[in-house]
């Protein structure tokens, strides 16, 4: 790992995420998409396809970022827009492709202690045609990564580093599991959300962790497709 400089959370300045930004970026998530999905499901009376799901979800993510952001601290270098080694986002790859398969196992573990066979990507198969699956791997396994990461990583894990670093991965990775639902992945994005912490807090860098959540994203969604 290189020696990266800057100090997580805080920007230009000296200016730090703290709580206001933790809390203002959790009622703005939650809102955006509650009201999405009411105006969605109002509108057409049926569940909104793959595609709109994700867009939703990712509208959601960069939405509360953006506006934790402009609060106070209104500089990137705190959500950790650090250039970080080709070596590192190899590594990123390769770590994504081992949650990836370590998920697999942790899923099964789950269904044999609870029974549940509850799977949240069971909607994101709701598409047809080029352009719908298109748009699920471009939106899924790129652009909702990168929103997860900068709110999850960014401001949760950068806001309450200031506890230590037990603290911020604990519930910070908590809190992005839980955004997932209580079903057969929850387990398996825990883990994810644990690494990408200890990879932020080692880079100082948010890309690692983007890596690593696009990477273990775009091969659940490629063998989503294959399987089509």
């Amino acid at each position: 790992m290189p020696d990266p400089s800057g100090e997580i959370g805080v920007g230009r300045g000296g200016r730090r995420l703290g709580w206001p930004e933790v809390v203002l970026a959790a009622v703005v998530y939650v809102a955006i998409q509650l009201v999405a999905g009411i105006l969605l499901v109002a509108g057409s009376g049926a569940l909104p396809s793959a595609p709109v799901l994700l867009a939703i979800s990712g509208l959601s993510a960069f939405g509360a970022v953006a506006v934790a952001l402009l609060m106070r601290v209104r500089t990137p270098a705190a959500l950790g827009f650090r250039r970080v080694s080709w070596r590192v986002i190899g590594l990123a790859v390769l770590l994504g492709l081992a949650v990836w398969l370590v998920s697999r196992v942790l899923i099964v573990v789950y269904v044999s202690i609870t029974g549940d066979l509850t799977d949240p990507q069971e909607s994101l198969t709701q598409f047809s045609g080029g352009v719908a699956a298109f748009f699920v791997v471009l939106l899924g396994g790129l652009v909702v990564p990168l929103g997860e990461e900068l709110l999850f990583r960014g401001v949760g894990f950068g806001s309450l580093r200031r506890y230590g670093v037990v603290v911020a991965a604990t519930v910070s990775s908590l809190l992005f599991a839980l955004a997932h639902g209580l079903n057969v992945v929850f387990l398996a994005v825990l883990v994810l959300a644990v690494l990408n912490a200890v990879l932020y807090e080692r880079t100082r860098s948010i890309w690692p962790c983007f890596v690593t959540h696009a990477t273990f994203n775009l091969t659940s969604f490629t063998l989503l497709l294959v399987a089509l």
